[in-house]
């Protein structure tokens, strides 16, 4: 048995698919298998996943105890450059269509001591 037939045998076509998007190497997946546990521990780095180490976890876990799976987290994919502002800091989603997301701190008090100039770079930036 394959490790994706594995992966099939054990897990819903969506979990399946979000294994396969976390490898770095599609190819292993038709390596033989050894146990379920083994292989979903070390087909990839769960810290460094889409969905994050505890979402791994629980699937493991559930698995094992014949148990509900966790939801899949919902993925958002956004346009190129989408800028918003929450609280203190300002969000640019998908910088210039890089799926970076960055973030920047931002201080309103701040902008009563810049020029004219830097205020209104600031803020048609933010706007």
């Amino acid at each position: 048995m394959t490790i994706l037939e594995l992966l099939i045998d054990y897990l819903p076509d969506r979990y399946v698919d979000a294994v396969i998007s976390n490898l770095r190497n599609r190819s292993v997946l038709m390596n033989e298998a050894g146990s379920f546990s083994s292989e979903l521990l070390t087909l990839f780095d769960w810290s460094e996943s889409r969905q994050g180490y505890e979402f791994w976890e629980e699937v493991l876990e559930s698995v094992l105890a014949n148990d509900e799976l966790p939801p899949l987290p919902i993925e958002i994919g956004y346009c190129p450059s989408t800028t918003f502002v929450c609280k203190k800091t300002i969000y640019i989603m998908n910088a210039a269509d890089t799926n970076l997301n960055l973030a920047f701190d931002f201080n309103k008090s701040e902008l009563k001591f810049m020029d004219n100039y830097k205020k209104e770079k600031i803020l048609g930036f933010v706007n």
